[in-house]
């Protein structure tokens, strides 16, 4: 099939893309949609609304444009060959990661973009018209045939290729014969000074991939870096990847344990979810959706594995590592959606649950952090199962070879085909995945904690049975239709305007449902004011985790996280909870 072509033509001070499509070898009708959503972000997106002025014509004629659907458009009276001219508007900050951003020094070029005819399969050719001096930046993965001229085997891949232009500072290093590059788009405090020991950190991160794959699976990979605080951004692409870095992520240690955890995080991606795909995202989808039940291994796999080569790469310590662990437990088992989703369906309607929204809490689980925690159960299945440290399986070993054997193939890789794959290899791990993946409320997280060697201490809490806004109030973000202030008639979106007689605050509030007493709110709900009174229900958490485990039991943890900075008898720190999504905490 001959190829798409396409010019796209930068209009900065406009912050719009001028785009003219030619469509060879086509006849009668031809659809055209943008994408309604991407790989990574599931949700269907309005990337259609910034569209405008779309005219088709074929040799100097006007063809008939019509819309089709709220994404598509329809060509009529095509003989051979329809060239598509449009623009449309490219500055949305919220959107960046997903469709790019048209500023007027630079900009990041994403298809999400662009129309695309979901009948034509073959290659697309792009020609990138820039302003006069602006440099631009090709991730891997495109055929170069000029200086700004590329060719994608596909519209998909060409999706999955963040270009950048204009104004940015580039570096490069090498792994393994493999080059590295860091574009960033902007700088930020300690830019100068401490750039090369975040590279640095970075690259530590990369090897550490390296070790456990055995080989990179490009030729050439992209960070694409901003420090914007716009710029949440945090998506995966098969050689490059667009990371929103926090203000201070290079003289904060929060910050930059932050940084390095994300990316490590997409560039394990690189192998998990860009080449080895759960179905049927092998052949997506753009304009109808595509509806993987293992995205709790695409995304709860990596999430896992964020952790533990940050560990690795000496950027973390176990005690860190065990703390997110204690703590993603807590926060996931405290909803009534764990004890009612399990991790297969969790996947299956990402489109639904992708985004937290109120009733959230009560029906739908994030697979990130349910994968997670189901990556630790069966990690430390095997990791206890073999006679030594230095020996036996682990979840690298068993992850790595499913790689090899499932990646790129067909339309990808179901939550089956992993359970039958682990199970024929160690079976040991067949109830592990029966219970956590396929049954709700049912990880084995505590008992495993044990078994490592610590002592797990639980608590019994008193609660109300609310998540307020940003962690903080005074607005109820969510409440747990199983808990107290459900039963008095909170509802999501109320504002606190008092408690026990006094003005909000969140300390205070602690303080009362500790009493164990009813408490009395006042909240705000549009214009109407109520007095609540919610008498504390009960809720039980672990409170402590202490190590107690043996000098065998050490070398296993120096084994898995590189090193292991417990002291025995000593009481693991459980501040650190790490959670790109943000912290939904139960009051």
């Amino acid at each position: 099939m001959q190829a798409a072509h396409y010019r796209v033509r930068v209009l900065p001070q406009a912050h719009e893309l001028a785009v003219t499509l030619r469509l060879p070898s086509v006849s009668g009708t031809v659809e055209l949609e943008v994408p309604t959503w991407v790989p990574g972000a599931y949700g269907f997106m309005k990337y259609g609304r910034d569209l405008f002025e779309v005219r088709a014509q074929e040799g100097g004629k006007p063809l008939t444009v019509a819309r089709n659907g709220w994404q598509g458009y329809t060509v009529s009276g095509v003989v051979d060959e329809v060239v598509i001219d449009y623009r449309c508007f490219a500055h949305d900050a919220a959107w960046g990661e997903l469709t790019g951003l048209v500023d007027h020094t630079q900009a990041v070029l994403l298809a999400t973009r662009q129309l695309f005819a979901p009948a034509h399969k073959g290659p697309c050719v792009v020609e990138y018209e820039l302003p006069e001096g602006w440099p631009l930046h090709h991730p891997a993965g495109a055929r170069a045939l000029g200086e700004r001229t590329f060719e994608y085997p596909s519209f998909s891949a060409w999706l999955d290729t963040p270009v950048v232009a204009g104004a940015f500072d580039s570096y490069s290093r090498d792994s393994h014969g493999v080059r590295f590059d860091f574009v960033f788009l902007d700088r930020a405090v300690g830019f100068d000074s401490e750039l090369p020991a975040f590279l640095d950190s970075v690259m530590a991160v990369v090897s550490e991939c390296h070790r456990y794959f055995g080989s990179f699976p490009f030729e050439r990979y992209s960070f694409v870096f901003s420090f914007s605080p716009k710029a949440h951004w945090g998506l995966e692409h098969a050689n490059a990847t667009m990371i929103g870095l926090g203000v201070n992520a290079l003289i904060d240690d929060q910050e930059w344990f932050k940084a390095i955890r994300v990316c490590a995080h997409e560039l394990f991606h690189a192998w998990n979810v860009c080449r080895l795909k759960p179905a049927p995202l092998g052949a997506p989808d753009h304009a109808h959706g595509s509806f993987p039940d293992a995205l709790w291994v695409a995304e709860g796999f990596t999430r896992y594995y964020e952790f533990v080569l940050s560990a690795r790469a000496g950027e973390s310590t176990a005690a860190r590592f065990f703390s997110n662990v204690v703590n993603y437990h807590r926060h996931l088992t405290a909803l009534p959606a764990y004890r009612r989703v399990s991790a297969l369906d969790s996947s299956l309607t990402t489109f639904l649950n992708h985004s937290r929204y109120p009733g959230s809490v009560n029906n739908t689980v994030d697979y990130y952090d349910l994968g997670m925690l189901i990556a630790f159960d069966l990690d430390a299945t095997l990791r206890l199962s073999g006679p030594g440290a230095a020996q036996g399986p682990s979840l690298d070993t068993e992850f790595a070879a499913f790689y090899r054997a499932q990646a790129g193939k067909g339309a990808g890789f179901t939550s089956a085909q992993l359970r039958a794959f682990f199970s024929a290899r160690q079976p040991a791990l067949d109830p592990i995945l029966a219970r956590d993946v396929e049954q709700a409320g049912a990880l084995g997280t505590v008992a495993l904690l044990e078994q490592l060697g610590f002592k797990v201490r639980t608590e019994t809490l008193r609660c109300l049975g609310l998540v307020l806004s940003e962690d903080k109030g005074p607005v109820v973000a969510d409440v747990l239709d199983d808990g107290a202030a459900s039963a008095a008639g909170v509802a999501p979106g109320d504002q606190i305007l008092q408690a026990g007689g006094h003005s909000f605050d969140l300390a205070a509030l602690r303080f009362l449902i500790g009493q164990g007493r009813p408490v009395t709110l006042e909240v705000l709900r549009g214009h109407r004011r109520f007095t609540l009174t919610v008498p504390p229900g009960e809720r039980t958490q672990i409170a402590a985790l202490v190590w107690e485990g043996s000098d065998d039991q050490t070398a296993r943890l120096e084994t898995w996280l590189g090193k292991c900075d417990l002291a025995r008898g000593e009481p693991v720190p459980l501040r650190d909870y790490d959670n790109f999504h943000g912290i939904q905490t139960v009051i």
